[in-house]
């Protein structure tokens, strides 16, 4: 805290614990121990100046500093401290050095802090704004990290309760992450009120957080600072009158000692009396006092100031105050010598109470007047948008259209970075303004537009309006797939179908706008059941418009058809030649803005068997969804492939590492019904894979993740929750969760076993329970069904099913059969599980010569999988016939966690640990803590060993 300029040699009595603690994190930092710290207490209680002791240790210490400061006036300004924080030293820098600083992942952060982002690069509701809001905080983390990796780093960051929220967020994010890292965060705050400062308050509340809180000076501190002050013993009661007045706030006792001082007035116990009349409103009003002593041109100068908040440009504050040359000159100096300005540096106050009393003493009429003069005055220098809008938001609506030009403006560039709420206040004053008849349907939108993102339900009036009575159809178009973006998240997925078919309606014919309406309302079908209720006619009337796509409409068309072919049962050769064309385009791919035809094409590709193709295509999007930091889409790939390599390639081991990283990302992004995919195969792989039902029951708790008949996806969970009641041995709950597939729609997959094998997991645990004659009803359905519609996998699924609850004396054929159908397939778990089922066949029949080789071929295919229960029954089937393989349990690539495993692969792959890091949105020092467990587990030195040790044993 910058206190008064007599008060400052004392500030740091009774602060050595604070002290000692600032010095403590520092250290740490420069050993590689990043953590936060938080000063809080009440203005004026000594935290700046504890952060100025911090820069000063720093120094001591070789730890670099980047400062920022927030202020009341700048808290509409996205990602205004972060810039603070960063573009100077990025502006400052080399140019290899800035290109070090910026390289990999901190990329993104580059728009963020040196330029503002592309306007309109954000356009769908709350999801798109959360992904890219990731990946600026993402990028940030990086670049703090680059520079961490120079040399040791502090951010210092002064009155937290004013940052902005992006700001905040960010700081937030940088927080949880600096385990291994250089890197200190020492904050400074007053308490905070989450309902006011949400993003600054949770920040604060981490566990991991240091918090510091000084204490109200002492009697015998108050004591020595009024004896320093006035250089004679005080009286006790003078003393005790100081304490009384000012709480004992450091601050407030400079400022109290100051006008004690200017009065001549001793510290006696007759002047003790006079100390609480000083100034009636306050002891830090007395600073007002002092102005009143100064030139004119000195008090309008502070005037200004205080109207233009802390780093205002001096030719801004000169024209506001009317003062300019050696007028000016005298003004500042006179503002310094009586501890109002800092004396070097940027113009700023020394201490916000000060700034705060003296904006506080103007009229309203004064502060009208400063208000729209400094608007005026920054815009004709061509001041960003944002900064002119603060001094608008503080005047009177006054039917200027200048006023809502710039408010607008100010949105646009606060949408683009994300701070919808602060776009959503600058367009509710421009309606307030209000602007010309002309103009106000637009802002109308873009206020709905900024409330939809915001995630505000005021949003709904605004754009509703726009559907209804709007005439321009680019408006319409974007105001209903806006609105239907937010019903949906908001669980209303049907009344946002409506709103875009309302829409449709009311635009003509051959309108561009109608096939951005048409892709919005078929994205919403995909994902949920009562809009595909109400899209069932438009979506029966798709046609195939022939040969690749070539725009977002006909790969959404081709996609929508290809998982058509799935649904309901058709055709697998059909649905890939449609998948196929309606990837081949190479379109672009954003899932949160409605255009899932990708994930669409690549479901019906692993679903009709062309596992590979999907896996391929997963890959290729999640590379450049990594590189540009859109984790939603890196969450969405995750949990496809994972489901991918699970049901279908049987990579265990590199299903459950794909769907644990998803369900690592999610909390930061969506809620939990988004995460049905990767937690059912979290579950599915966790109970191959040895895991017990137990833990995974936890698993699907701790997600929060639940069935919910209106997502179409969360199918899938009810098919591995099922799956998950039959292996903790309670089949009748089995039996009653798969059969519900029964009951939903075709949208949910279960009409086709190549989706949803659930009759096959429910045909085995009706024969548990003795109802033979069910489980073979249900398993020859499910091989009709199968055959119908063509893809081998789900063939020898279904065949593999029948021939286990059929009679005991087809068994073995059967399941020869089966074999021949999937000993072509990649489905390797698959493969292995009718071995082992021939093999134990055949053991039981007496056979046990025969039964050894496909016991032991389904035990290597096992282990290739990472399939340890399978294995485990292999091996005691192989004991029952006196074979006694090598053991391979818990040693090579299948001992490895999933965290390990994603980890080792890419470094298989020639990743260093801080790309693979950033691929996989962790710390440094996971990867490292990662890669040493793995060498000791595959018992290797270095990870140029990790691709012949991986190959060799089967990873």
């Amino acid at each position: 805290m910058q206190e008064s300029a007599l008060a400052e040699p004392f500030v740091l009595l009774e602060r050595e614990s604070e002290v000692g603690s600032i010095r403590a994190a520092l250290r740490a930092a420069g050993l590689g121990a990043g953590g936060v710290l938080v000063v809080e207490g009440a203005a004026g209680m000594g935290k700046s100046r504890l952060l100025e002791e911090a820069r000063v240790q720093a120094s001591e210490l070789g730890v670099r500093v980047l400062n920022a400061r927030a202020t009341e006036l700048e808290q509409g300004f996205p990602f205004g401290v972060v810039r603070q924080l960063f573009e100077r030293a990025l502006l400052q820098a080399e140019p290899g050095e800035r290109d070090r600083w910026l390289a990999g992942a901190a990329a993104l952060a580059a728009e963020v802090v040196t330029g503002a982002p592309t306007t309109g690069a954000t356009t769908s509701a709350g999801p798109s704004a959360g992904d890219r809001g990731y990946a600026w905080h993402h990028g940030l983390y990086w670049l703090a990290s680059n520079l961490a990796a120079d040399s040791p780093l502090a951010l210092v960051v002064d009155d937290l309760q004013w940052c902005d929220g992006p700001s905040a967020r960010a700081l937030a994010f940088i927080a949880r992450r600096l385990e291994g890292q250089a890197l200190a965060l020492i904050l400074a705050t007053w308490p905070l009120d989450p309902a006011l400062m949400p993003e600054a308050a949770t920040l604060v509340a981490d566990p991991a957080v240091q918090l510091l809180r000084p204490a109200p000076l002492t009697r015998g501190a108050i004591r020595s600072l009024v004896a320093a002050r006035v250089s004679s013993e005080p009286d006790d009661r003078f003393i005790d009158a100081c304490a009384e007045v000012t709480g004992a706030n450091p601050f407030l006792l400079g400022e109290l000692l100051d006008e004690a001082a200017a009065r001549d007035l001793a510290p006696s116990a007759v002047a003790a009396a006079e100390v609480g009349e000083i100034v009636p409103r306050g002891v830090a009003n007395a600073v007002l006092l002092r102005l009143a002593r100064l030139l004119p041109a000195a008090a309008a100068l502070a005037r200004a100031l205080s109207a233009l908040g802390d780093g205002a440009q001096l030719g801004d504050a000169a024209r506001l105050a009317d003062v300019s040359g050696a007028e000016l000159e005298a003004a500042i100096a006179a503002l310094v010598s009586v501890g109002v300005l800092e004396s070097a540096g940027t113009v700023q106050f020394t201490h916000p109470i000060l700034r705060a009393a003296i904006y506080g003493d103007l009229s309203a009429a004064e502060r009208e007047r400063l208000h729209q003069a400094a608007a005026r005055i920054e815009r004709e220098r061509g001041a960003p948008a944002v900064q002119v809008a603060a001094h608008v938001m503080h005047t009177e609506p006054a039917a200027e259209a200048e006023a809502v030009a710039v408010l607008r403006d100010a949105a646009r560039y606060a949408l683009a970075l994300g701070d919808a709420a602060g776009a959503a206040a600058f367009l509710s004053r421009a309606l307030d303004e209000p602007p010309a008849a002309g103009d106000r349907p637009a802002v109308m939108l873009e206020l709905g537009l900024a409330l939809a993102r915001a995630g505000a339900p005021e949003a709904i009036e605004p754009l509703t309006e726009i559907v209804e009575r709007g005439v321009d159809p680019a408006a319409i178009a974007a105001a209903a797939i806006e609105l239907s973006g937010m019903l949906f998240f908001a669980n209303r997925a049907a009344e946002g179908a409506a709103i875009l078919r309302r829409a449709q309606e009311r635009l003509p014919a051959g309108e561009p706008a109608r096939a951005q309406l048409e892709v919005a309302l078929l994205g919403l079908s995909s994902t949920s059941a009562s809009a595909r209720r109400q899209a069932e006619a438009a979506i029966a009337g798709l046609r195939d418009p022939g040969g690749p796509a070539r725009d977002v409409l006909q790969a959404t068309t081709l996609a929508t058809l290809a998982m058509n072919e799935v649904r309901y049962l058709r055709s697998a050769s059909r649905a890939i030649d449609l998948a196929e064309r309606a990837l081949a385009a190479g379109l672009p791919l954003e899932p949160q803005r409605g255009e899932n035809w990708a994930l669409l094409a690549l479901g019906a590709l692993a679903i009709a068997g062309r596992f590979d193709a999907a896996q391929r295509g997963v890959d290729e999007i999640l590379a450049r969804a990594r590189a540009r930091g859109a984790v939603l889409t890196v969450m969405t790939m995750l949990s496809l492939r994972a489901l991918i390599a699970v049901r279908h390639r049987g990579d265990l081991a590199g299903g459950q590492a794909d769907a644990e990283a998803a369900i690592e990302l999610a909390p930061e992004l969506l809620g939990a019904r988004f995460l049905v995919l990767a937690v059912a195969a979290a579950v599915l792989a966790g109970l191959e894979r040895d895991v017990t039902p137990d833990s995974l029951r936890r698993l699907i708790d701790r997600t929060g993740v639940r069935y919910d008949s209106e997502f179409t996806s969360s199918s899938q969970l009810r098919y591995a929750s099922g799956v998950l009641a039959a292996a903790a041995g309670n089949h009748e709950a089995a039996v009653e969760e798969l059969c519900g597939c029964a009951l939903d729609g075709p949208a949910f997959g279960g009409e086709n076993p190549a989706m949803l094998p659930w009759r096959s997991a429910a045909a085995l645990s009706l024969a548990e329970l003795g109802r033979h004659a069910e489980a073979r009803n249900l398993a020859a359905d499910e091989l009709r069904r199968a055959q119908s519609f063509g893809a081998s996998y789900a063939i020898g699924v279904a065949l593999r099913t029948q021939a286990l609850v059929g009679p005991g004396s087809e068994r073995a054929k059967r399941l020869e059969v089966a074999l021949e159908v999937l000993a072509p397939s990649p489905a390797q778990l698959e493969h292995a599980r009718v071995l082992v089922d021939l093999g134990a066949t055949m053991r039981a029949a007496g056979q046990r010569t025969a039964a050894r080789k496909p016991l032991l071929e389904g035990l290597a295919l096992a282990a290739r999988c990472g399939a340890r229960t399978l294995e485990g029954r292999t091996r005691a089937e192989l004991g029952a016939i006196g074979v006694r393989p090598r053991t391979t349990e818990h040693i090579g690539a299948d001992s490895l966690t999933p965290s390990e495993r994603r980890v080792v692969d890419l470094a298989a792959a020639g990743g260093t640990n801080r790309e693979i890091a950033q691929t996989l949105f962790v710390t440094e020092k996971t990867v490292e803590t990662h890669l040493g467990r793995s060498f000791r587990k595959l018992d290797i030195s270095s990870r140029r060993q990790l691709p012949d040790v991986l190959a060799r044993l089967g990873g």
